[in-house]
């Protein structure tokens, strides 16, 4: 017997990693020159390949997730506040 998923209308859609990715890599300061290359890599070299259903899952978060953990370990400024909002999901640029 194969269990029913319950999806309500409330359930928030899955997030695409490539869409964070890219509303990240505009937040980020020119000045960041390490921060910009690791997810324009990550985006050039990974995501593009990917269909929209695979960049939703976690494996696909985590390569974005050890990128974020890297360069902001702690938002401590305000630029890195807003990225790590968009990040979370809890707010847009």
């Amino acid at each position: 017997m194969i269990e029913q998923t319950n999806i309500s209308a409330s359930d928030p859609p899955a997030r695409n990693a490539m869409l964070i990715a890219l509303e990240i890599i505009e937040m980020i300061p020119k000045d960041k020159i390490d921060f910009y290359n690791d997810i324009s890599h990550l985006i050039h070299t990974d995501y593009v390949y990917k269909d929209h259903s695979s960049l939703q899952t976690p494996h696909n978060w985590i390569k974005l997730q050890h990128i974020m953990h890297r360069h902001i370990p702690a938002p401590d400024e305000e630029w890195k506040e807003k990225i790590v909002d968009v990040f979370i999901g809890k707010t847009k640029s």
